[in-house]
């Protein structure tokens, strides 16, 4: 793997957080029941079962059987300026797809055909990602936002009492996505790099990596940004993903296309000497 990256000594999450993700948190927190979501992944142990399934079935990777694959987390951590570095598992599935579970101590899951499917710095945006949410504590909400659904059967009018906070919890959810997208592009350091990763999760063909355009999706992108200035479009997109944990990829790249072009981005990065490469 190419090490050309710059190392983000002093990186807080709060540099890059992105402002739906603060809005939606915030609601978060002042919803009822958040405590008592939170006292039911600890009672029962909600974390060792999810660690307990991924670790009991799945390839743990290490400097000695993987290293090429380790060194991917340990340069993310690094770029990221995490003391931490999370356990990395691969499990089977050709979906190019990633995840994390557990707070107190969180391991990532990659895709085996991540791994296959997607070059260095597209695989170093992924696990930038997956880092970003350790990075910025998410790690606790998303676990209740797993398992909302358990805790709901686990109290009297559980699907009513507990409407307001699932509500909260899938749309923060979602908005989280927005900066762990920023924590993969700071990890990167590449555009393109990012743009060819979101194409690959929408749905691009094997066969057809050779032929990306990205300016297209650059452009279905924008367009689709758009569409937020209609209501009926605004309606519609809030209808279709309510109960999703994650937004809708175009708009997700979309977002981050706004972050790259405003001026925030630059000033973050200004410090260190360093730039996102912009041609691609």
């Amino acid at each position: 793997m190419i090490r050309n990256k710059k190392i983000l000594t002093g990186l807080d999450h709060s540099q890059y957080e992105h402002p739906f993700d603060k809005k939606a948190l915030s609601a978060l927190e002042n919803t009822p029941g958040l405590g008592m979501a939170g006292n039911f992944i600890t009672k029962h142990t909600v974390e060792k079962i999810y660690t307990v399934q991924y670790t009991g079935s799945n390839l743990k990777v290490t400097s000695e059987n993987y290293p090429k694959i380790y060194e991917y987390i340990q340069y993310a951590c690094q770029i990221l300026d995490m003391s931490n570095v999370p356990d990395l598992y691969i499990q089977w599935g050709y979906g190019i797809n990633a995840f994390t579970v557990g707070s107190e101590h969180p391991i990532i899951v990659l895709n085996s055909g991540l791994i296959d499917l997607c070059d260095d710095d597209e695989i170093m945006f992924i696990i930038g990602h997956e880092c970003g949410h350790i990075k910025s504590n998410h790690m606790l909400y998303h676990m209740m936002a797993q398992v909302i659904n358990m805790i709901i059967d686990a109290i009297p009018f559980g699907s009513i009492a507990a409407a307001p906070l699932q509500y909260a919890l899938y749309y923060w959810d979602r908005m989280s996505e927005f900066t762990a997208d920023r924590a993969g592009l700071l990890t990167c350091q590449d555009k393109g790099a990012a743009i060819r990763a979101f194409m690959k999760m929408a749905g691009m063909p094997i066969k057809e990596f050779n032929n990306m355009n990205y300016q297209t999706f650059i452009q279905q992108a924008i367009e689709f940004k758009q569409l937020d200035y209609e209501a009926l479009n605004k309606i519609i997109k809030f209808i279709s993903i309510a109960d999703a944990s994650h937004p809708w990829t175009v708009m997700r790249a979309a977002e981050l296309l706004n972050w790259i072009n405003n001026d925030e981005l630059r000033k973050l990065l200004t410090p260190y000497r360093t730039n996102v490469k912009l041609i691609i």
